[in-house]
């Protein structure tokens, strides 16, 4: 946008701005020579989670300020999800 021009009126709508924030920041990285790997959040009070994919195994690492309690609530829940999954 250029000095006196207006912004579309998508850039002020609630949902655009809402969604210009990354509170969960993902990604997969799946490679027989990493074990591990990882990265923070990307805002204060988000989470920060890198999985991997194996034939006989998954590997998740979770991150967050300890403050927002939110690693170890996603921790339990994908615990969770993956035991149920299991079952399946």
């Amino acid at each position: 946008v250029a000095d006196g021009e207006k912004a579309p009126d998508l850039y002020a709508h609630p949902a655009f701005v809402r969604a210009k924030r990354w509170r969960v920041s993902t990604s997969h990285l799946t490679h027989p020579k990493i074990v591990n790997w990882g990265y923070g959040e990307v805002v204060p009070d988000g989470v920060g989670l890198s999985y991997s994919i194996h034939p006989r195994h998954c590997v998740f690492n979770v991150t967050a300020l300890k403050e927002t309690g939110w690693a170890e609530k996603l921790c339990t829940l994908l615990e969770e999800s993956l035991l149920e999954l299991r079952t399946l």
